[in-house]
């Protein structure tokens, strides 16, 4: 199962932390240079208390335009290169880090960026409770794609996918091969377009994404 990790910019935003206690959450906390001078405000003792083992504080040692969102930044790259399925959520209302997070989604890293930590604690499952065991009920069988009315799009991509033989093994490759065959078949479409079809192939189960790589379900 791939790690969660929050990765908070606490020059940026402020949030109540204690909302991640109990969750699979690995918490890590940016502190700029002059924010380790002052006193450490109450609720944020009582946050990391909460938190126990799964929080780990980041000190930034000198002050600058950036420093903490380079840092951030440097964080995100080590924890995809140890765990490439790793999934990434930066807490902060910079926006400048969009960027960075569009190009790791485009090559198919699990990165997000939100301010509030309210929109992730809300998806966001709580530690299981203890339950008696029980039977196993049988394996389900392979779920088929959702019989949902396709764009003319994306019609045209599962066409082109179907009778291919050695279709991309990655969701950057995929999404690669996705933005030709627009080139190919109608013009050249914005990088959301692509991505939106690539989501839209994973969301109706024509694609299935295990970290970087992808398999495909497709009917004839």
């Amino acid at each position: 199962m791939s790690t969660p990790y929050v990765l908070v910019d606490f020059e940026n935003v402020q949030p109540d932390l204690s909302d991640l206690a109990r969750t699979p959450y690995q918490v890590k906390i940016f502190f700029g240079a002059r924010q380790q001078e002052g006193r450490v405000p109450l609720k944020l003792l009582l946050a990391t208390k909460a938190l126990g083992e799964a929080w780990e504080p980041v000190l930034v040692s000198r002050s600058g335009r950036n420093a903490v969102d380079m840092h951030i930044a440097y964080w995100i790259g080590r924890l995809l290169k140890a765990e490439p399925t790793a999934r990434i959520h930066v807490i902060s209302g910079d926006t400048d880090f969009d960027p960075l997070i569009e190009t790791l989604r485009r090559d198919g890293f699990d990165l997000h960026r939100t301010k509030a930590l309210a929109d992730l604690v809300t998806k966001a499952p709580r530690a299981a409770v203890a339950r008696p065991t029980r039977a196993k009920a049988p394996a389900a069988a392979k779920p088929q794609p959702v019989k949902q009315p396709a764009s003319d799009k994306l019609s045209g991509v599962l066409k082109h996918l179907k009778s291919m033989k050695d279709k991309p093994t990655t969701r950057a490759r995929l999404a690669k091969w996705i933005d030709t065959h627009f080139r190919q078949h109608g013009g050249v479409q914005p990088p959301k377009v692509v991505e939106r079809a690539l989501d839209d192939l994973v969301r109706l189960r024509f694609v299935t994404q295990d970290g970087t790589k992808v398999t495909y379900n497709l009917t004839s």
